[in-house]
């Protein structure tokens, strides 16, 4: 059996941890589970499942399962976008002012490389289901690294919300999960191989190895080593099978909302539900009661000519009946009820605001010619500004950890230099949609700014206005590369060779005695 780490205690305590998480855990879950049936039932494995079921039955009203694909694939696209850098690896607060425009251009191989594998691994794959969770509330990925021989250097896993058992943080982020994940026998040794078996479970996988079995994953912050350990255990057993540790988080766990004092998250679609569920109820009631009008009820008198158990109503079909007067009909259309302009009204409503807590249809309808593109372009504005601000907790829950990982693996496999991602000698810049349009926003208020002032006599712009960093906070702002703007080395010696030129020039002039650069008198 495996040893556990000093200061993480034995394996009834960490049991006792495990259970303590999936208690809270079940709190949730008829919560997270009424969440998926009504807008992701693809996804709803809270309960026993099998290949090929039908999930989505019950689902008359498609706004939710529509808006959540929308949600992730905006989400993916504002933060996360494929095959583009969305952050940039810059010096940190500790790094002198004059150390940091050759400490950025350095650090622009560490980001090339970083994007470069990532953009070659399983990321964008696996964190779209992810981000799908994360609508719900709460979101999971694990990051590990890829084996040598497949040349890959990141490999990513989505964790499913019924599979992730997360502890409650003391504060912050959260740092200890567990995972309870189903896996055939043989393939324990495929995914841990240096995992040891104990006795009965080497038998299973022997003698039974397409049988499945539950195995614990516990991903915990040891407080005494400041270092995070991957624990295995086969939990009938009581063993440990497998442990490793790493420098940073590898089962990353992040959430929309927070409310106080709870560990799992609340997204739109639980903001949502009650109207979810509304929607969807008030469709059902719509097609019955269109499947009414269509089809039409009656009412037939058992006279014995007319026998309304067996007469078929069908088109070209004859029905023979005891009376046809208009008086005393055998047969008579059931009076029509219910009122479906109503519920359409209700309903548009309701699914309007499914869509906008979802970020789903920000721009209306494009076939309106009265929408200008500037009317576009301030519609995304907004949108991006709202989502922005519900944005900010995946900045430290998500893509930063997601960083540090990436670095701590880049550098194991000897890729990059050691360095440290810890805001002081290295510093995350956020470089995608979403980071860049708060920077634009920065830079049209620099333009009305600067435009304002150089209306005022140049020898007060020139007292007041630091001119010359400039061209370098614009760079910075629009992401310019750091190596189109010259280090402040490079400048000093461009200022210098200027002044000496001109100092010469004057010289020059002076022992003429003329006008420098004038004619010889």
């Amino acid at each position: 059996m495996a040893s556990i780490p000093n200061g993480l205690g034995s394996v009834a305590d960490l049991l006792r941890r495990f259970k303590a998480a999936r208690e809270n855990w079940e709190l949730w879950r008829s919560l997270h589970q009424e969440a998926f049936d009504f807008a992701n039932p693809q996804r709803q494995t809270f309960t026993q499942h099998s290949p090929g079921q039908r999930k989505n039955r019950h689902i008359y009203d498609f706004t939710a399962v529509l808006g959540l694909e929308s949600f992730q694939s905006r989400i993916q696209g504002a933060v996360l976008p494929p095959w583009q850098e969305f952050v940039q690896f810059v010096a940190g607060d500790e790094i002198p002012e004059d150390e940091q425009d050759r400490t950025n251009k350095g650090l622009e191989d560490v980001t090339d490389t970083f994007f470069s594998n990532l953009n070659h691994s399983n990321f964008s794959t696996e964190i779209s289901p992810s981000l799908s969770d994360l609508g719900i509330g709460t979101g999971a990925i694990q990051i590990e690294e890829g084996g040598f021989e497949d040349g890959e250097v990141f490999e990513f896993c989505n964790v499913p919300l019924s599979e992730c058992f997360p502890e409650k943080p003391a504060r912050g982020a959260i740092k200890n999960v567990w995972r309870q994940q189903e896996i055939e026998a043989r393939s324990i040794k495929i995914v841990w191989p240096e995992a040891e078996l104990p006795g009965d479970l080497e038998s299973l996988a022997k003698n039974s190895p397409e049988q499945k079995v539950k195995i614990l994953n516990g991903h915990l912050f040891n407080q005494e080593d400041k270092k995070y350990h991957q624990i295995v255990i086969y939990e009938p057993s009581k063993s440990v099978m497998f442990t490793q540790s790493f420098n940073t988080k590898r089962l990353i766990v992040f959430r929309w909302h927070v409310v106080p004092g709870e560990t799992f998250g609340r997204g739109p679609i639980l903001q949502m539900l009650p109207g979810i569920r509304s929607a969807n109820k008030i469709v059902q009631f719509t097609l019955e009661n269109a499947a009414l009008q269509m089809a039409g009820v009656y009412t037939g008198v058992d006279d014995g000519v007319f026998n309304p158990h067996t007469v078929r109503i069908a088109p070209g079909s004859i029905i023979p009946v005891a009376s046809n007067a208009s008086t005393n009909p055998s047969l008579t259309p059931l009076a029509r009820s219910g009122d479906l302009g109503l519920g359409n009204l209700v309903l548009e409503d309701i699914q309007n605001d499914i869509k906008k807590a979802l970020f789903a249809d920000p721009f209306g309808d494009f076939q309106d010619p009265t929408r200008t593109l500037g009317e576009q372009l301030l519609r995304k504005q907004e949108m991006l500004e709202t989502r922005g601000a519900s944005l900010g907790r995946l900045k430290s829950e998500l893509i930063e950890p997601l960083a540090a990982a990436g670095i701590d693996i880049l550098q194991s496999r000897g890729l990059i230099a050691p360095i440290t991602v810890d805001g002081k000698q290295v510093t995350i810049k956020q470089t995608s949609p979403l980071a860049q349009a708060e920077d634009l926003n920065d830079f049209q208020n620099f333009q009305v700014w600067f435009g304002f002032n150089a209306q005022l006599p140049q020898e007060i712009v020139a007292a007041t206005i630091k001119v010359e960093e400039i061209p370098r906070w614009t760079q910075k702002k629009l992401g310019i590369p750091a190596e189109l703007v010259r280090s402040d080395a490079e400048r000093k010696q461009i200022e210098d060779t200027i002044r000496q030129a001109a100092q010469a020039t004057i010289k020059q002039g002076g022992e003429s005695g003329g006008q420098p650069g004038g004619p010889v008198g």
